[in-house]
């Protein structure tokens, strides 16, 4: 960057942040290097603004015009504290990250099985002097938030399995925003390594506690092995007074399946995006998601989907159910490339208002430049239909219960895919409590 060239005052702040922590971060001279380089790309980008097409919708004045930090340490938080946060009855290992930083104390890593690696990506980093801050197999990772995340980041989850490995449990990958101080931003990044023929399941939990505004920026490198299978369920309950950015990349390989279901719940704002690239024959990749967004909460989820080789799969069906003054946004894009003959793609993204006030902005796209596929997409909008949520009220159910049940069923389609029926029970709950007069209904779940 030249000295002439000008920097937005935000950027500046940043900067300086980084200048201030850079020592403290985790990783060799290297990484400080190749931290310094994302450093410098995303204050050359800045924050995205709504003149890109990719943001047309999501506006990120709030988080711009403040000055998130990163905290020395972590806030005191106790098992207590995110006890609520624990899916009853769900049997897993558990990594806890409290501010960004690894709480050994909170997390529970005993007995892995044998050619399964669990560990916190800082000290991945520094026992290992090669570790790269991403993950070279990753072909890109596209976005200034990306990179800013890539500069700052303070920990994670890292999960690597050996040929043939599996985890023989969930990984419940609690990220928690403790919301005590002013302006504070969590910065996490997590890898996957996956081995050929191995699976593993793991849970990405964000949560927000106390009533102070935050910045939660998390990334995530998915790296599939042959015939290697994921399956990644992303839960995000941050705080009323939180703003969320999250990204996922995984890069698969042959016969390797990836089954990513996400579930917006919380947040002030929140932007997910969530990207695979299918490098190989016969890689699938399945995306399920349901966002809810209340009162004045607005939730964006950009997909992409690139087919790069032929005989690859792809599954994107999302819903989102909108109440009071919530909008929400669906973008998916599906690219099929000149040589991915002999692909199946299929997206539909269908929405619930529940409110006359509530929008949604949907665009599903599909680009394709091979002449031999076979492809789908579609959206709708729409409202709960008035003859059923009369029927229930014929048979004593309030007219905020009867709408509640109808949006429950709506969005429980997704919800039961996951196959953890805990954590499925745990979700249904929380969707449920979010719907007017559904918090009455929520032992249905």
């Amino acid at each position: 960057m030249s000295a002439t060239q000008q920097i937005e005052p935000s950027i500046d702040h940043y900067l300086a942040e980084f200048a201030r922590i850079e020592r403290d971060l985790p990783g060799s001279e290297e990484s400080k290097r190749e931290r310094a380089a994302e450093l410098t790309r995303f204050s050359e980008a800045g924050f995205p603004t709504t003149r890109l097409e990719d943001w047309k919708y999501t506006s990120l004045q709030p988080v711009e015009k403040r000055r998130f930090e990163i905290g020395d340490e972590a806030e005191p938080v106790s098992v207590d504290d995110i006890r609520a946060y624990m899916p009853a009855d769900l049997d897993a290992h558990r990594i806890v990250l409290v501010d960004g930083y690894f709480n050994a104390a909170l997390s529970q890593l005993d007995e892995l099985p044998s050619g399964v690696t669990v560990r916190s990506f800082a000290s991945y980093l520094s026992d290992n002097a090669g570790a790269t801050v991403k993950a070279r197999e990753i072909e890109e990772e596209p976005g200034s938030l990306t990179a800013m995340n890539a500069a700052f980041f303070t920990d994670g989850a890292y999960v690597e399995t050996a040929s043939g490995a599996v985890l023989d449990k969930p990984l419940h990958v609690i990220s928690v925003s403790s919301g005590v101080r002013d302006e504070r931003m969590t910065q996490v990044r997590h890898r996957y390594v996956m081995g050929e023929n191995s699976q593993a399941t793991v849970v990405e939990h964000t949560v927000g506690l106390g009533d102070k505004p935050y910045f939660a920026n998390l990334v995530t490198e998915a790296v599939m092995g042959r015939n290697a299978q994921l399956t990644r369920v992303r839960v995000q309950e941050e705080s009323e007074r939180g703003y969320h950015v999250s990204s996922f990349f995984a890069q698969q390989r042959r016969d390797s399946r990836v089954f990513n279901h996400g579930f917006d719940l919380g947040g002030r704002l929140a932007r997910i995006d969530t990207n695979s690239r299918l490098v190989d024959h016969n890689s699938e990749i399945h995306m399920y998601g349901v966002y809810a967004p209340t009162g004045r909460q607005h939730m964006d989820n950009h997909t992409r989907i690139d087919h790069a080789t032929e005989h690859s799969v792809s599954r994107e069906f999302y819903r989102g159910v909108l109440a009071g003054h919530g909008r929400g946004v669906f973008n998916g894009k599906i690219i099929i490339h000149k040589d991915a003959q002999k692909t199946d793609s299929e997206q539909a993204c269908n929405a619930l208002l529940l409110s006359d006030k509530a929008e949604v902005d949907a665009k599903p796209e599909l680009e394709i430049y091979a002449d031999d596929v076979t492809a789908a997409h579609g959206s709708t909008v729409g409202q709960l239909d008035e003859d059923a949520v009369f029927y229930l009220k014929s048979r004593g159910v309030d007219e905020d219960g009867a709408r509640a049940i109808l949006t429950y069923s709506f969005a429980n389609a997704l919800v039961q895919k996951v196959g953890l029926a805990p954590l499925e029970r745990y979700v249904e709950a929380a969707l449920l409590a979010k719907m007017p007069g559904g918090r009455a209904y929520a032992d249905l779940a």
